[in-house]
């Protein structure tokens, strides 16, 4: 049994079928009516590929134009970042109300990373580490679906930071009892 190349199922016995006069591929009879000719590559017997008219009428798209809204300036509506210096996290119009949440959400997220980065830093150091590192983890813990955006790059700070403050707290109690 042979696959027929254009749907590619099986043609059994009692498919009515089309062979290809010029390189001997069998098809359906029906695709091949539907398609037009024979699928195979390069096959002078191939189907002629029809080119669509053209359209009169060309526009960019729905909606050509959004509103900023942080400036209010009109631009193309496929774009993410306005001339004003207004950034979007999708091509679909804001209202300034979702602009207002998009921003802050984005300022608490950067603070957010820029504590749990100074945190784990401070974990680094011996002095710092015991209580660096289990506030770093609070934090990342707390705020993991607002750092886990960053492919969980800060939460994974926080719990690193957390390791390393009780790696630095046990071998600061190992020493100070002399063990």
């Amino acid at each position: 049994m042979e696959r027929c190349t254009i749907c590619h199922t099986l043609i059994r016995a009692e498919d009515a079928t089309q062979t290809c006069a010029e390189c001997s591929q069998t098809y359906h009879a029906e695709c091949w009516r539907d398609l037009g000719g024979c699928a195979t590559y390069g096959c002078t017997r191939a189907a002629e590929a029809q080119k669509p008219e053209l359209p009169t009428q060309f526009t960019g798209g729905w909606g050509d134009s959004k509103q900023c809204p942080a400036c209010g300036a009109q631009l193309a509506s496929g774009l993410l970042v306005c001339r004003c210096g207004a950034r979007f996290p999708y091509a679909d119009p804001m209202s300034r109300s979702e602009y207002a949440a998009h921003v802050e959400k984005l300022r608490v997220g950067r603070r957010l990373s820029l504590t749990v980065l100074a945190l784990f830093l401070a974990s680094l150091t011996g002095v710092f580490a015991p209580l660096a590192g289990p506030a770093a983890a609070f934090v990342a813990w707390r705020s993991r679906a607002r750092l886990g955006g960053a492919d969980g790059t800060y939460v994974a700070m926080g719990i690193g930071a957390a390791a390393l403050g009780g790696v630095y707290l046990l071998t600061g109690l190992l020493a100070f009892l002399g063990l």
